[in-house]
């Protein structure tokens, strides 16, 4: 929990299973330009043409034509976050929610890494990160040395954690992160 004047803000570590190659083929490279550019025109574009496998960040819904009327503000970041629901599910988070902050404040700077992974930062250094907290993603490979070091741990409050990965990394699939 982070307190922001008077506000206490929730600092829920969320975490899914990814299509890593997938998004490296397709979307990632639209993203770069586009978060270089501050341009959010081709990711829309991107939506449209994939409305059918994307899906609300914020509930996992199916998107209809109207999709961009639910926008909140409509910047490239949330735009871009709408686009990137076509290789998770949003509505299968495995993270490790509240007990993040806990859990991470007793770990090394390697096992905090494996709970996160790294930033999409575009060339011009633009980061994604629609929540504004923090957005990170890991390769198929990345995932299966997170997992080796998050199990050497034995944290007891990460075996559901590292039950997930276990999974993520059978289905040789990445990991995207977000709070």
């Amino acid at each position: 929990m982070i307190r922001i004047g008077q506000t206490d803000v929730s600092f829920d570590h969320k975490a899914f299973s990814f299509d890593w190659f997938s998004f490296q083929h397709e979307l990632a490279p639209v993203l770069a330009r586009a978060l270089s550019a501050n341009e959010a025109a081709a990711v829309a574009a991107f939506v449209d043409s994939h409305r059918n496998a994307c899906s609300s960040p914020y509930d996992g819904e199916p998107l209809d034509a109207g999709w961009q009327e639910t926008l909140e503000n409509g910047d490239l970041q949330e735009i871009a976050d709408f686009a990137l629901t076509k290789y998770y599910d949003p509505s299968a988070d495995h993270g490790l929610n509240g007990s993040w902050a806990d859990v991470e404040s007793r770990m090394a700077p390697t096992g905090r890494a494996a709970l996160l992974g790294s930033p999409f930062v575009a060339p011009a250094g633009t980061l994604f990160d629609p929540g504004r907290m923090g957005s990170y993603f890991q390769s198929p490979e990345r995932v299966h040395a997170s997992l080796e070091t998050l199990r050497k741990l034995g944290f007891p409050e990460l075996a559901a954690f590292v039950e997930f990965l276990t999974v993520v990394v059978a289905d040789s699939r990445g990991l995207y992160v977000t709070f």
